[in-house]
């Protein structure tokens, strides 16, 4: 990916990117690639009628019930002059006002309890870069860690509703080698804090990082079903 991070489009034929896509026109777990958890009562991913392909997470009716897909093996690491990008197109639509807890990015060891039960937010151990809404809330925040290091903002962008969304995450240092600069993106336009309204750039330190895997979370925050769709996911770094 040389200096920039390549866009999906061009990231699948550049020889010089590694990179993992789906338009989910099929989902076997811990096939292609991917891998769900859907251990909790009426937790289910999987792919139905749609033109163009179409994943969709469930996570079941009861409080904090939870369902993620995610790359199979953690394939993502921060290192020096080796960019990264995550893009997908999401949709979802509230169970009940404001109850739903959605993630979507790169984060070591994704799993149960990415997002904390009770609209406690993301966990605060591992290296990640996410996009991210809880229990309790209707905006999108986008968060960065690196061991103890951690920036948030909240985008004041509303979360969920009818139409897709299209989110991604640039990470980059351009051979710096100390830093990188994380960037977070909704409908191709840069994120900027809801209070300052600045651009949303993120400075995390590389040293310390730890493979990540890209991917998708949903969690109940009550007594209703949560089931986030996804169109399609990409996950790319230069070799």
């Amino acid at each position: 990916m040389a200096a920039e991070v390549y866009p999906y489009e061009e990231g699948r034929y550049a020889k010089d990117t590694f990179f993992i896509f789906s338009d989910w026109h099929q989902f076997i777990t811990a096939q292609d690639g991917w891998t769900s958890l859907v251990v909790d009562d009426g937790s289910s991913a999987s792919v139905g009628d749609a033109v163009g392909g179409r994943l969709s997470i469930v996570t079941g009716g009861t409080d904090n019930n939870e369902a993620d897909v995610r790359t199979t093996a953690e394939l993502f690491l921060v290192a020096d002059n080796k960019p990264l990008q995550f893009e997908c197109r999401s949709q979802y639509t509230e169970a009940n006002n404001d109850d739903a807890n959605i993630l979507h990015g790169f984060m070591s060891a994704l799993a149960a309890n990415s997002l904390v039960d009770d609209g406690a937010g993301v966990r605060t151990t591992g290296n990640y870069f996410v996009f991210f809404k809880v229990d309790g809330e209707t905006t999108w925040r986008v968060r960065s860690r690196n061991g103890t290091e951690t920036e948030t903002n909240d985008t004041g962008i509303t979360a969920g509703g009818a139409s897709f969304q299209k989110f991604k995450i640039e990470i980059d240092n351009e051979g710096a080698g100390t830093n990188v600069q994380v960037k977070f993106f909704i409908d191709d336009v840069q994120c900027k804090d809801a209070t300052t309204f600045l651009p949303i750039v993120h400075t995390i330190a590389v040293t310390g990082s730890t493979e990540m895997n890209a991917g998708h979370y949903a969690k109940a925050g009550a007594g209703n079903s949560e089931t986030l769709v996804v169109d399609y996911s990409y996950a790319g770094q230069k070799r």
